[in-house]
């Protein structure tokens, strides 16, 4: 499993997503981001994102987030 910012210094999230979906197909991807993007979040889910969480969000929603990204694919 891996959380990704959007908005990284060398590379999005979305651009690290799709290289680590390439690598490693099976790997649980959590997007995060400050800014509430619908194109952005419509991009990452189709590219495999098991959530797309905008900040700040709230422990509960962090937590239940990774839960079903693990519960997901065991």
């Amino acid at each position: 499993m891996v959380i990704l910012d959007v908005w990284m210094e060398n590379m999005t999230g979305l651009e690290l997503q799709s290289k680590l979906l390439r690598q490693s197909p099976k790997t649980r991807v959590i997007i995060m981001t400050g800014r509430n993007d619908p194109g952005v979040k419509q991009t990452a889910m189709k590219m495999g994102a098991s959530a797309y969480l905008v900040k700040p969000f709230g422990d509960l929603e962090f937590i239940n987030a990774v839960r079903a990204a693990l519960s997901a694919h065991m």
